[in-house]
């Protein structure tokens, strides 16, 4: 079976704001065609439990495997890119973006190149050095006010990677769902509440429409800002891969840069204390 990453080159690897590939026909036509036309239906993904509008739900690679219900063919799909092929095509293509950002990987992790890849959930770090999950996914269809799915963030510290594969079904005509890629105005990182970033702090630097046969993939890392836009209202849900490598530790830290804001609270607490400013 063909793989996400079968034709891409290191060539393709933007390395601003953060490193990423956005890979547009990155499947065949036909194979593209059958994962839409097989596509597990939306009970099977939200386990027949009520939904809210746009509510995310997230089907992982363990429970692809188990369900008898999906087909054979989506079953062979997750099982490529949760494997030790997808993991060391990735390896290949950062490679030099890991080192440059995480200078220590090698030394805690494992050798780029000889990387051991597992199943999250099926596996453990006592085997594999990178856990994957690759996620049949959707957003529920729009039946209410919509708003966005998620404002600028940072996955968690211990990803490693992070892909969205879209397969947005052809009768699905509605607006929005699209992935959006900031940086800091600074330049540096700062305003972080969590994972969160408040708009103020960043712009968006590029566009990523929800369309077909489009995969979007990056090297996790506090830089690595991306949000998804609201969508319009809809019957139709937002169908997608979600493609994760993680590793056993933390890679970054955003709490330092959320300093001003601590001391901004303690300062507050202080004037409090001294009867400088008034307790409510």
């Amino acid at each position: 079976m063909q793989s996400l990453f079968d034709t891409v080159e290191k060539s393709e690897v933007f390395v601003e704001p953060f490193p990423h590939v956005v890979i547009r026909d990155a499947l065949d036509e036909r194979l593209c065609n059958q994962l839409i036309d097989e596509f597990p239906n939306i009970n099977t993904i939200t386990q027949n439990t009520q939904f809210a509008s746009n509510e995310r739900f997230s089907y992982p690679a363990q429970d692809v495997f188990a369900n008898p219900e999906i087909s054979e063919l989506w079953k062979s799909f997750i099982q490529l890119h949760t494997s030790d092929r997808f993991l060391h095509q990735f390896a290949t293509l950062f490679e030099d973006q890991i080192r440059q950002y995480y200078p220590e990987f090698e030394q805690e992790i494992g050798e780029i190149a000889a990387l051991k890849g597992g199943v999250r959930k099926m596996d453990d770090f006592s085997k594999a050095d990178v856990l994957m999950d690759a996620q049949i996914c959707i957003n529920a269809p729009v039946t209410a006010k919509p708003e966005p799915i998620k404002q600028a963030h940072v996955d968690r510290r211990q990803v490693l990677f992070a892909g969205l594969y879209y397969l947005r079904h052809p009768d699905d005509h509605s607006t929005g769902g699209n992935l959006e890629i900031y940086r800091f105005k600074s330049g540096n990182p700062y305003g972080f509440e969590g994972q969160f970033i408040d708009d103020r702090y960043v712009e968006r630097v590029k566009t990523v429409n929800y369309e077909r046969n489009v995969l979007v993939l990056f090297l996790n890392s506090i830089h690595s800002l991306h949000g998804v836009t609201l969508r319009s209202v809809t019957d139709s849900p937002r169908c997608f891969v979600n493609l994760i490598g993680e590793v056993k530790q933390p890679l970054f830290d955003y709490r330092p840069y959320e300093e001003r804001k601590n001391l901004i609270r303690r300062f507050t607490q202080k004037l409090r204390d001294r009867g400088l400013l008034d307790k409510r």
